[in-house]
């Protein structure tokens, strides 16, 4: 998988948050003018559960971490820094107009200030909540890459596929009535759990598993169909069996095998490079300060493209904010790596 093939993915990885925080909850998509219904549920309500976020950019960051890893990773904790610097350029400039906005609620107590700057505890924006488990798995990569080569892809694979069910169990029994009064456990608790996708991506890496499967089927007649194909039948499954560990896996693989029109590309490619921006923003806009105004568009495509567009140009326009601030403790070369997400 190429750098392009890689922003590529994470620009349709971003999209499907966007989707996702939009029409996960029904009271949001009670609001919209919903044209496709089935059995009484509207489509996009039931197509919510085909975005799987989290785990897209987790195999990606997996994969782009165990290719720098075996090059010698010179800029890791460059990278960390980076994340920390957008966070906070992004958390001061919504607080500050949440502040005119809603005095009361922003910023809070002095606990509060602290727990969402460290990103222990997310009490702005919730959808942060990937952020710590996120920096703890990035900060650790060499030493989980180091262990792993010690052993086989596929017993790695099984291994932190237990331990994600493990987590899984404790997190679905426990969430309300321990672990969101108790961060200390949780955040642990999430690394753990966030571990199998990060190293799906990783043994990706190593086996080289991208590279490999164009190879075996690019000599298949029509194996661009059978990919769409594919695709829409894992969603559609996806759609009413949730649980399926494996999907965004094979999403990205049948992504890596099917050619899209180019001004397709270059938007996903635009989107990409923005995404790590975009994930901290959006929200912002449908979930606390500019919720009336998002969803005052009505019809759920349009609601959709335009808090992808405010988020793109907000992302923009924060990275411009973001320049002059990492200028001061990266050399030009270090600045033009891009980020881990």
């Amino acid at each position: 998988m190429t750098k392009q093939e890689s922003q590529i993915l994470k620009g349709v990885a971003i999209l499907l948050m966007i989707f996702l925080h939009l029409f996960n909850q029904i009271g949001n998509v009670e609001l919209c003018e919903n044209l496709i219904v089935i059995n009484g549920t509207p489509l996009v309500f039931l197509l919510r559960r085909a975005s799987n976020p989290v785990a897209f950019f987790l195999i990606l960051g997996g994969y782009g971490l165990y290719k720098v890893f075996e090059k010698g990773d010179k800029h890791r904790w460059t990278r960390l820094l980076k994340l920390l610097i957008h966070y906070w350029v992004i958390l001061v400039v919504f607080v500050t107009i949440g502040h005119f906005m809603y005095p009361n609620r922003y910023p809070g107590s002095w606990k509060e200030i602290i727990s969402n700057v460290t990103g222990f505890y997310m009490t702005y924006n919730s959808e942060m909540w990937f952020l710590l488990p996120y920096l703890v798995l990035s900060a650790l990569a060499p030493w989980i890459f180091r262990f792993f080569l010690k052993f086989r892809a596929i017993p790695i694979i099984l291994s932190t596929l237990f331990i994600h069910l493990c987590t899984f169990y404790c997190i679905s029994r426990y969430r309300n009535s321990f672990l969101y009064h108790n961060w200390w456990v949780y955040n642990p608790l999430l690394v753990f759990h966030l571990l199998f996708n990060f190293s799906l991506g990783a043994m990706a890496a190593r086996c080289n598993y991208f590279e490999k499967l164009k190879e075996k089927t690019s000599k298949i007649k029509h194996v661009i169909a059978y990919s769409w194909i594919l695709m829409i039948a894992l969603i559609a499954l996806n759609c009413y069996f949730k649980y399926n560990f494996f999907y965004a896996f094979c999403i990205i693989s049948c992504l890596t095998l099917v050619h899209m029109q180019r001004w397709i590309n270059k938007i996903l490619y635009r989107l990409g490079n923005q995404s790590m921006n975009m994930w901290m923003i959006h929200s912002w806009f449908c979930y606390y300060l500019f919720h009336n105004f998002i969803y005052s568009f009505k019809y759920p495509l349009l609601i959709f493209i335009v808090l992808v567009l405010i988020s793109y140009y907000s992302s923009i326009i924060i990275n411009f904010i973001v320049n002059p601030i990492e200028s001061c403790f990266m050399t030009k070369k270090e600045i033009k790596e891009k980020p881990i997400l």
